[in-house]
């Protein structure tokens, strides 16, 4: 059986809800790593997208367990990490309007490996 991509990605067809609107999102096509200020080249060329709320929420759910440490070392914080997901939670963050959930997402836009976004 063969699915269109537009069929697959329609929000009406699908019975189980899968699909969610990307709320909380910016991204950002870059060269370098995520905090240089360096515009894509031909040769290097990464996507980062950074989600807050809740889905960052879903996305740190889905890729437990909690790292053994994290950047901050404050009481509560939590960070988990897959290839190209960086995910975080602070605690200091609960009531704030984004929330304490935060995730980077890197792609290389080259190769289409995940890539390494954030670190401390």
């Amino acid at each position: 059986m063969v699915i269109s991509l537009a069929h697959a990605a329609d929000p009406s067809s699908d019975p189980y809800g899968l699909w969610k609107p990307l709320q909380g999102a910016i991204y950002k096509i870059h060269s370098g790593i995520v905090a240089d200020r360096t515009p894509p080249t031909g040769t290097d060329r990464k996507l980062t997208v950074l989600v807050d709320g809740k889905t960052a929420k879903d996305i740190f759910d889905s890729i437990g367990p909690d790292l053994p440490e994290t950047c901050s070392g404050e009481t509560g914080d939590r960070m988990r990490d897959k290839q190209g997901i960086h995910c975080s939670y602070t605690a200091e963050h609960k009531g704030t309007k984004d929330g304490p959930y935060r995730c980077w997402i890197g792609l290389d836009l080259r190769t289409g490996e995940s890539v390494g976004t954030v670190s401390c």
